[in-house]
Protein backbone atom coordinates (compact mmCIF):
# COMPACT_ATOMS: atom_id res chain seq x y z
CA UNK A 1 0.00 0.00 0.00
CA UNK A 2 1.47 3.35 -0.95
CA UNK A 3 2.04 6.27 1.42
CA UNK A 4 -0.90 8.30 0.05
CA UNK A 5 -3.31 5.44 0.81
CA UNK A 6 -1.89 5.07 4.31
CA UNK A 7 -2.31 8.81 4.92
CA UNK A 8 -5.90 8.65 3.65
CA UNK A 9 -6.70 5.74 5.95
CA UNK A 10 -5.20 7.54 8.94
CA UNK A 11 -7.10 10.71 8.07
CA UNK A 12 -10.33 8.75 7.60
CA UNK A 13 -9.93 7.04 10.97
CA UNK A 14 -9.16 10.35 12.66
CA UNK A 15 -12.23 12.01 11.13
CA UNK A 16 -14.37 8.99 12.00
CA UNK A 17 -13.32 9.27 15.65
CA UNK A 18 -14.11 12.98 15.64
CA UNK A 19 -17.51 12.23 14.10
CA UNK A 20 -18.27 9.68 16.83
CA UNK A 21 -17.29 12.19 19.52
CA UNK A 22 -19.51 14.85 17.98
CA UNK A 23 -22.43 12.42 17.78
CA UNK A 24 -21.95 11.61 21.46
CA UNK A 25 -21.78 15.29 22.37
CA UNK A 26 -24.91 15.99 20.32
CA UNK A 27 -26.80 13.22 22.12
CA UNK A 28 -25.74 14.56 25.52
CA UNK A 29 -26.79 18.09 24.61
CA UNK A 30 -30.16 16.89 23.32
CA UNK A 31 -30.73 14.94 26.54
CA UNK A 32 -29.81 17.91 28.72
CA UNK A 33 -32.09 20.20 26.72
CA UNK A 34 -35.04 17.80 27.09
CA UNK A 35 -34.43 17.50 30.84
CA UNK A 36 -34.21 21.26 31.31
CA UNK A 37 -37.37 21.78 29.27
CA UNK A 38 -39.19 19.34 31.58
CA UNK A 39 -37.86 21.12 34.67
CA UNK A 40 -38.89 24.48 33.23
CA UNK A 41 -42.36 23.15 32.52
CA UNK A 42 -42.68 21.89 36.12
CA UNK A 43 -41.45 25.18 37.59
CA UNK A 44 -43.92 27.17 35.50
CA UNK A 45 -46.76 25.12 37.04
CA UNK A 46 -45.71 26.05 40.58
CA UNK A 47 -47.38 28.93 42.44
CA UNK A 48 -45.55 32.25 42.09
CA UNK A 49 -44.59 32.26 45.78
CA UNK A 50 -43.13 28.73 45.76
CA UNK A 51 -39.76 28.31 47.49
CA UNK A 52 -37.16 27.07 45.03
CA UNK A 53 -33.54 26.11 45.60
CA UNK A 54 -30.65 25.47 43.28
CA UNK A 55 -27.29 23.83 43.76
CA UNK A 56 -24.08 25.76 43.40
CA UNK A 57 -21.20 23.52 44.32
CA UNK A 58 -21.95 22.09 47.75
CA UNK A 59 -24.35 24.86 48.73
CA UNK A 60 -28.11 25.20 48.15
CA UNK A 61 -29.39 28.70 47.38
CA UNK A 62 -32.95 29.95 47.64
CA UNK A 63 -34.32 31.63 44.54
CA UNK A 64 -37.59 33.01 43.21
CA UNK A 65 -39.68 31.33 40.55
CA UNK A 66 -38.92 34.16 38.10
CA UNK A 67 -35.18 33.91 38.75
CA UNK A 68 -35.23 30.12 38.31
CA UNK A 69 -37.11 30.46 35.03
CA UNK A 70 -34.68 33.13 33.83
CA UNK A 71 -31.64 30.99 34.67
CA UNK A 72 -33.09 27.91 32.98
CA UNK A 73 -34.09 29.91 29.90
CA UNK A 74 -30.56 31.30 29.66
CA UNK A 75 -29.04 27.83 30.03
CA UNK A 76 -31.42 26.41 27.42
CA UNK A 77 -30.54 29.17 24.98
CA UNK A 78 -26.82 28.50 25.38
CA UNK A 79 -27.28 24.73 25.03
CA UNK A 80 -29.36 25.17 21.87
CA UNK A 81 -26.69 27.40 20.33
CA UNK A 82 -24.04 24.84 21.20
CA UNK A 83 -26.21 22.04 19.79
CA UNK A 84 -26.58 23.85 16.46
CA UNK A 85 -22.82 24.36 16.34
CA UNK A 86 -22.19 20.67 17.03
CA UNK A 87 -24.73 19.66 14.36
CA UNK A 88 -23.01 21.89 11.78
CA UNK A 89 -19.59 20.51 12.72
CA UNK A 90 -20.97 16.97 12.56
CA UNK A 91 -22.35 17.65 9.08
CA UNK A 92 -19.00 19.02 7.88
CA UNK A 93 -17.16 15.99 9.22
CA UNK A 94 -19.72 13.64 7.61
CA UNK A 95 -19.08 15.37 4.25
CA UNK A 96 -15.34 15.05 4.77
CA UNK A 97 -15.74 11.36 5.59
CA UNK A 98 -17.72 10.83 2.39
CA UNK A 99 -14.99 12.53 0.33
CA UNK A 100 -12.28 10.47 2.02
CA UNK A 101 -14.28 7.29 1.46
CA UNK A 102 -14.48 8.08 -2.27
CA UNK A 103 -10.72 8.66 -2.42
CA UNK A 104 -10.06 5.46 -0.50
CA UNK A 105 -12.19 3.44 -2.90
CA UNK A 106 -9.63 4.23 -5.61
CA UNK A 107 -6.93 2.55 -3.53
CA UNK A 108 -8.84 -0.45 -2.25
CA UNK A 109 -10.45 -1.40 -5.54
CA UNK A 110 -13.96 -0.21 -4.74
CA UNK A 111 -14.31 -2.15 -1.47
CA UNK A 112 -17.03 -0.90 0.86
CA UNK A 113 -15.93 2.15 2.88
CA UNK A 114 -18.77 3.77 4.86
CA UNK A 115 -18.96 7.34 6.16
CA UNK A 116 -19.56 7.73 9.87
CA UNK A 117 -19.74 4.01 10.53
CA UNK A 118 -18.67 2.42 13.73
Amino acid sequence: MDIRAQKLIAQYQQQQELYKNLARERALLETEIKELEKVLDEIKRLPDDAELYYNMGHVMYKTSKEEAIRKIDTRLELLKIKLESVKKHESLIRSELEKLAEELKKYVGGAQVGAGGG
